[in-house]
């Protein structure tokens, strides 16, 4: 290191030397310190736990599905599950609005279909 040190009146000039002869680099980590470092690190902290190994984890995951689903069912319109055939999206009119709604839901082609031609029909024939 450059003795570029600007003079301090308020040191004592062999407090001055002491603290030069002191700032040294330090010492390098060799590889067998490293290794004997990680192998005490290790001996005390042991292996890392997965967190689905921590006990009550699983309890945790199953109560939150359980709360999720419940909210989720909770939110769904009131209607009747077994009638295809009902107000769907809670308009106050049965119509191709509802055909939709359902499709979204995931109900098969076949009763989308039968709902669609129940509910628009071009000749005037059809009933809501």
């Amino acid at each position: 290191m450059a003795d570029n040190n600007i003079p301090d009146d308020r040191l004592p000039e062999a407090l001055i030397d002491e603290l030069k002869r002191r700032d040294a680099a330090p010492n390098a980590i060799t590889s067998r310190v490293d290794r004997t470092l990680a192998a005490a690190a290790r001996a005390h902290f042991g292996a890392p736990r997965a967190v689905w190994h921590r006990p009550g984890a699983w309890a945790a995951a199953a109560a939150s599905a359980v709360l999720a689903v419940g909210l989720a069912t909770s939110y769904l319109p009131d209607r009747d599950r077994g009638t295809v055939y009902a107000d769907v999206d809670g308009s106050g009119q049965i119509d191709i609005a509802d055909v939709l709604a359902l499709a979204r839901e995931g109900v098969a082609q076949a009763e989308l279909d039968a709902f669609a031609r129940r509910v628009v029909a071009l000749d005037g024939g059809g009933t809501p």
